[in-house]
C-alpha cells in the first residue's frame, strides 16, 4: 500500500501542476485477455505459464496538460508535451488448471492434479504514468507510449475439486499443498509496466479514440491465486499479462 500511496501523491502533484496551467480529460472503458502466472502448474513449462486465460475489464480517466496550450505556447514545458496521468478502476478473472509434468500418467497425485481447479477475481484500483513517444499536441494517428504505474488489488480466489468438497476433504487437495492453501479475501498491491498505441481519427473534431494496451502487472503477494505451496521451485510471487483494446473520448 505504500507504494500505492506514493504514486497517489505524485498523481495529485503532477496533476496539481497540470491544473494550473489547463487541463485535458479524457474518460474511456477498455476489455480485454489476461493470462495469469501462479502456483497452478509446472515451474518453466510454457502451458502454465501462460495458457491460463480470463478476461478484463475496467473504466480510466485520463489528465493531460491542454492541447491548445501546448500548439501555442513554444516555451511550453517539453516533458508535459509527453506526459499523461492514468486512473484506473479494473476487474479481472481468471480459471486457474494444472499442466505439465504432474498432470501426466494415472497415478493417484496426478488424478488430484486433474481434478483441481481454480479461479482468481481481482479488482485493481490506482494510477500509471504514460509517456508518449511523439509530442501530444501534434495529434499523431498513431500514438505510442510507454507506462508505469501501481494497483492496490483486492483478490478473492476460490478452489474445487471435481471429485468433491475441498473444504471438507482436505485429502482430495494434492499433499504438496497441505497448509498451502489460501481462499480468504486478501489485499495486495501491483507494479504494471506495460506499452501500447492510441488511434486517433484523422478528423481533428472527431473525440474518439482507440486504445491498443498491453501491460505486465507484477504483484507483492503470493496467494492471489489462493495456493502457496512450500516448494523450491515457488521462488516469486504471482504475476500476470493483460492485453487490452478500448475506446477513449476526450471531453475538450
Amino acid at each position: 500500500m505504500k507504494n500505492v500511496l506514493i504514486a497517489v501523491l505524485l498523481t495529485f502533484y503532477i496533476g496539481k501542476n497540470m491544473y494550473a496551467q489547463s487541463i485535458n480529460t479524457e474518460v474511456g472503458l477498455l476489455t480485454g485477455t489476461t493470462s495469469m502466472q501462479s502456483d497452478y502448474g509446472e515451474r518453466e513449462h510454457f502451458g502454465s505459464s501462460y495458457a491460463n486465460i480470463g478476461f478484463g475489464a475496467g473504466a480510466v480517466v485520463y489528465f493531460s496538460a491542454d492541447n491548445k496550450r501546448r500548439r501555442w505556447n513554444d516555451r511550453y514545458n517539453s516533458f508535459q508535451e509527453h506526459l499523461r496521468l492514468r486512473a484506473e478502476v479494473s476487474y479481472m478473472r481468471t480459471k486457474l488448471i494444472h499442466r505439465g509434468a504432474y498432470t501426466q500418467g494415472s497415478g493417484a497425485n496426478t488424478i488430484l492434479y486433474n481434478a483441481m481447479e481454480g479461479t482468481s477475481s481481482i479488482l485493481n484500483y490506482g494510477v500509471q504514468i504514460e509517456y508518449s513517444i511523439f509530442k501530444m499536441s501534434n495529434q499523431s494517428f498513431v500514438d505510442p507510449y510507454l507506462s508505469i504505474g501501481f494497483l492496490a488489488n483486492s483478490n478473492s480466489p476460490q478452489l474445487i475439486s471435481i471429485l468433491g468438497e475441498v473444504d471438507t476433504d482436505p485429502s482430495l487437495i494434492p499433499p504438496v499443498y497441505n497448509d498451502g492453501v489460501f481462499l480468504d479475501k486478501n489485499k495486495s498491491t501491483s507494479l504494471i509496466m506495460g506499452f501500447g498505441t492510441r488511434l486517433r481519427p484523422k478528423s481533428y473534431y472527431n473525440k474518439s479514440i482507440y486504445l491498443v494496451d498491453f501491460r505486465w502487472q507484477k504483484f507483492n503477494s503470493d496467494i492471489v491465486d489462493g495456493l502457496n505451496p512450500t516448494l523450491t521451485a515457488n521462488k516469486y510471487n504471482d504475476w500476470l499479462l493483460f492485453f487490452s483494446l478500448g475506446y477513449i473520448f476526450n471531453f475538450n
